[in-house]
């Protein structure tokens, strides 16, 4: 099958820069020919399916809106990655070291945007939520592209001093972003439940291994089921 190289990347809800970047380091089942992708469709449905994406078809109906996705933290996290020794001894420096990981934005205005959402949100209450964790997101949805709802973590390499009302430096940052209010409550309602278990901030602590943190977020996160709520002051 071909595509042009724009409306895979739209089916695949990833910047253009994206696509063509993950085809020349060999990490779609797409290759490119002058402007346009061949690939096998099941091939790429599979891949996306074993990296909890979606591909959609130009002019077909999406499997449900963005801000309708019933994800669970897991889904949000293995989109968004998790990222240890991030760089930075103030807010503003380590969020920039925190939205130079997030590759569904490309480099430049997109990136860029976003920074400055995250800090506007800084500016008006900090995200520091108390006992050394902050939940970086921006005021509004972001709909400058098509992203699904992703939440990248980032283990800071030195602790910073966050504004947190409970004054403790913050160590950890899960930066939430989304393309509508409603997957941002429903996410936001799901990590602050999480969150609010002492041994689960503990395991925080210790700066999990990748495979060890995701096991440990979907057992937490299945406890959080039929216990959402709107956490709108966060």
């Amino acid at each position: 099958m071909e595509l042009e190289l724009a409306k895979l990347a739209a089916g695949l809800s990833l910047a253009p820069a994206t696509v063509e970047r993950w085809i020349r380091q060999g990490r779609l089942p797409v290759r490119q020919k002058g402007g346009q992708c061949i690939f096998s469709l099941s091939s790429l449905q599979k891949w996306a399916v074993a990296n909890r994406m979606t591909f959609v078809l130009p002019g077909q109906a999406p499997p449900g809106e963005p801000g309708n996705q019933a994800d669970t933290l897991s889904d949000a996290m293995l989109r968004g990655g998790i990222f240890y020794d991030t760089e930075g001894d103030t807010i503003e420096a380590v969020l920039h070291s925190a939205v130079s990981r997030i590759h569904w934005f490309e480099e430049g205005a997109q990136k860029q945007k976003l920074l400055e959402s995250l800090l506007a949100r800084e500016q008006l209450m900090s995200t520091g939520i108390g006992r050394g964790v902050a939940i970086p997101h921006p005021r509004q949805p972001i709909e400058m592209i098509a992203a699904p709802p992703l939440i990248t973590v980032c283990f800071l390499r030195a602790p910073i001093d966050y504004h947190a009302l409970d004054r403790q430096p913050v160590f950890v940052l899960f930066v939430l972003v989304c393309p509508s209010a409603k997957s941002h409550l429903r996410l936001l309602a799901r990590l602050s439940y999480c969150l609010r278990e002492e041994t689960f901030v503990d395991f925080l602590r210790r700066i999990p291994a990748n495979d060890t943190f995701y096991e440990k977020i979907r057992e937490v996160d299945s406890r959080s089921d039929g216990h959402g709520k709107s956490w709108e002051r966060i």
